[in-house]
C-alpha cells in the first residue's frame, strides 16, 4: 500500500507524532528536553503531519505557514528502522504537494548537517551554509517569490 500524508488530529495521532519525533530527533541523537506540549505544534497556521504506511505512522513533519507564499518545514523524521527505504523522499514529496494545496510557492527548512545531501537530491538549494543547521529553500512552482 502506498504511503499517504495525514494531518494530526486525534489523540492517537498526537501520540504517534510525538513518539516518532522524540525517539528519532531527540533520543537517537542523545538529546533530552523534548516537550510534547510545545505550543508551536498547535498554532493555527502550523500543520502537524504524519506519514502513514500500511495504516501505521512511520514519519512526521510540521509545515508552518509564514505568509501567503512561504512555508517552513520542521521536525522531519522517519522511524529509525525504516530509514533509507524511500519514505523520507515520499514524505517530502507529499509535504510539497500539501504546501501547494495551501497556495504556497516556496518552502524553507533548517536542515540537520547530515540531511543536507538528502535535501539537495530532492532539489532543495542551500541559502545559508554557515549555520549549525543550514537554511535550504525550494521553489514549488515557477514564479516563486525571491529568496
Amino acid at each position: 500500500m502506498p504511503s499517504h500524508l495525514k494531518r494530526v488530529e486525534s489523540d492517537g495521532d498526537w501520540s504517534a507524532y510525538h513518539s516518532i519525533r522524540k525517539r528519532v530527533l531527540w533520543e537517537d541523537r542523545g538529546l533530552g528536553g523534548y516537550d510534547e506540549r510545545h505550543p508551536d505544534d498547535r498554532l493555527a497556521d502550523n500543520h502537524p503531519l504524519l506519514l502513514m504506511q500500511d495504516g501505521a505512522p512511520v514519519g512526521t513533519a510540521r509545515l508552518d505557514v509564514v505568509d501567503q507564499h512561504l512555508g517552513i518545514v520542521r521536525l522531519v523524521a522517519i522511524e529509525s528502522g525504516l530509514q533509507r527505504r524511500g519514505l523520507g523522499r515520499a514524505l517530502m514529496s507529499q509535504v510539497e504537494t500539501y504546501a501547494r494545496g495551501l497556495g504556497l510557492v516556496r518552502l524553507e527548512v533548517n536542515a540537520a548537517r547530515d540531511a543536507e545531501g538528502f535535501y539537495h537530491r530532492l532539489g532543495w538549494e542551500t541559502v545559508h551554509s554557515d549555520r549549525k543547521n543550514p537554511l535550504m529553500t525550494k521553489a514549488l512552482k515557477a514564479g516563486g517569490i525571491p529568496s
